[in-house]
C-alpha cells in the first residue's frame, strides 16, 4: 500500500459508571485509566500505521467509554504520540464528559494536538440527568461549559437527547436553548433509543418509569427546528452544524471510507482490502499482547474478531450510511465502486427513488459534476421505511 493518510479511531473502554441508556462497550472504573493501556494503545498505532504504510493521520477520535478519565500526563503523552505526523489540517477530537472537565485537562489536550471536543451534555435538566443515572449534574455542566467558552481555543460539539424520561417538551426545549448559547460549533440531537440490554429498557419494562416513543420524536422535531432557527445546518440525520464545522471524522463513515480502530473493543475497517475487525473486550488479553515484552506483532496473531467485507455487504452498507446525509449518495462514486448504474438500482424511472421522489421525499441533483440521489429533509425522518423499501 502507498504512503497513505486515512482516518483513526481510538475506544478508551473506561467509565466511572454506566448511564441508563448505554450499550457501547464500557468496564467500571475506580480510578484513573491504566498506564499500561496506554502504553498497548501507543503499540497497536505503531504497528498497524508502519504495516500499512500510513504516513499521517487524516482525522483522530478518541471515544469511549469516558476519555476524559485519562490523567493530563496520559493525555499528552497519547495526543502528542498520535499527532506527531499530522498535518495542520488533521481533525483531531477527542470526547470529554462535563464533570472531568478542568482548565488544565483542556490545556493537555490543546497542546498535544487535540483540536475539536465533543462534550456529552445531553440535558441540562436535573430531574432528567438522575432518570438515566448521569453522573454530572446541571451545576457541573453549566461550570465545564463555562471553563469551555473561557479558555477552549479550538471547535466543540455537544450532544442533546430528545425524549429523555423525566424531562418534559418545555423543559427539554428550555435545555436546548440554553446548550445553543454556549455557541457550540456542532450538535448532535439525539431522539432516545430504547436498547433491550440496558438498565433503562428494564426499568421501562417493568413500569418503574415513563417513556413516550411520540413525546420523543416530537421532542426531537421541535429541537431540530430550533437549531436551525439559531443558524445550525441539518447534515446528517443526528447531527447539526455551523457552516464549514461537519464532523470530518464521522463523514469518514458515513462515505465508507477506511478508519483504523485502535483500543480494546475497538472496530476498523478497510475497505479496498474488504477487512473489518473488531479486537477482543477483554481489556487485560488486549494489554498483554500489545505490550508483550518480545514485541514481536503478527496481523494473524492480534486479539481480534476479523470479518471479510463482500462487495455486498459493502454496496448495502453505501447505501445504508450514504442516505443518512443530507447531501445523499454520489452516483459517480457508486459507479466506481461496484460498477453499477445508481439510478437503475433505486428505481429512480419508476421504481422506489421514483414514488419518493414524486411525494417530496427524495431529490436527485447535480453539484461540481457528479449526480447525487438523496432523501429531502421530510423524507430523511423516514430513512428506515426509505431503506427497507431499496433493500
Amino acid at each position: 500500500m502507498d504512503s497513505v493518510t486515512k482516518s483513526l479511531y481510538i475506544h478508551i473502554p473506561f467509565c466511572r459508571r454506566k448511564c441508563d441508556y448505554c450499550d457501547f462497550f464500557s468496564v467500571p472504573c475506580a480510578k484513573n485509566v491504566p498506564n499500561e493501556y496506554i502504553s498497548a494503545l501507543k503499540n497497536e498505532i505503531s504497528f498497524l500505521k508502519k504495516f500499512y504504510t500510513i504516513s499521517s493521520w487524516r482525522t483522530v477520535y478518541i471515544g469511549g467509554g469516558t476519555p476524559s478519565l485519562m490523567t493530563n500526563e496520559q493525555i499528552e503523552d497519547l495526543c502528542s504520540f498520535v499527532a506527531k505526523n499530522n498535518k495542520g489540517d488533521c481533525e483531531f477530537t477527542i470526547e470529554m464528559n462535563p464533570d472531568d472537565i478542568t482548565p488544565s485537562l483542556l490545556q493537555a489536550a490543546f497542546s498535544s494536538g487535540v483540536n475539536r471536543l465533543s462534550v456529552g451534555v445531553q440535558s441540562l435538566n436535573d430531574s432528567a440527568l438522575q432518570a438515566v443515572n448521569r453522573r454530572c449534574t446541571r451545576e457541573t455542566t453549566l461550570k465545564a461549559l463555562e471553563i469551555i467558552k473561557q479558555i477552549w481555543h479550538g471547535s466543540f460539539s455537544l450532544d442533546a437527547i430528545a425524549g429523555l424520561v423525566g424531562q418534559n417538551t418545555d423543559e427539554f426545549l428550555k435545555s436546548l436553548a440554553e446548550i445553543i448559547s454556549f455557541a457550540p460549533n456542532h450538535i448532535s440531537l439525539y431522539s432516545l433509543m430504547i436498547e433491550e440490554s440496558t438498565p433503562l429498557y428494564s426499568r421501562i419494562s417493568r413500569g418503574e418509569v415513563r417513556y413516550n416513543k411520540d413525546e420523543s420524536d416530537e421532542q426531537w422535531l421541535l429541537g431540530k427546528e430550533m437549531l436551525e432557527k439559531r443558524g445550525f445546518l441539518q447534515y446528517e440525520v443526528s447531527n447539526f452544524a455551523q457552516k464549514g464545522h461537519e464532523s470530518k471524522h464521522n463523514c469518514t463513515y458515513w462515505h465508507l471510507e477506511d478508519y483504523f480502530g485502535c483500543g480494546s473493543g475497538a472496530t476498523g475497517s478497510l475497505y479496498e482490502n474488504a477487512l473489518r475487525w473488531t479486537n477482543t473486550n477483554d481489556i487485560k488479553q488486549y494489554i498483554a499482547y500489545w505490550t508483550a515484552s518480545d514485541k514481536k506483532f503478527l496481523l494473524q496473531t492480534i486479539p481480534r474478531e476479523n470479518e471479510e467485507l463482500s462487495k455486498e455487504i459493502q454496496e448495502e452498507e453505501f447505501l445504508i450510511m450514504g442516505f443518512r446525509l443530507l447531501s445523499g449518495v454520489s452516483a459517480e462514486e457508486y459507479k466506481r465502486r461496484f460498477s453499477k448504474d445508481l439510478g437503475t438500482r433505486l428505481g429512480a424511472k419508476d421504481g422506489v427513488f421514483h414514488k419518493w421522489q414524486s411525494r417530496g421525499d427524495a431529490k436527485m441533483y447535480i453539484k461540481e459534476n457528479e449526480h447525487f440521489y438523496a432523501l429531502t429533509e421530510k423524507g430523511i425522518l423516514f430513512l428506515n421505511t426509505f431503506l427497507e423499501e431499496i433493500l
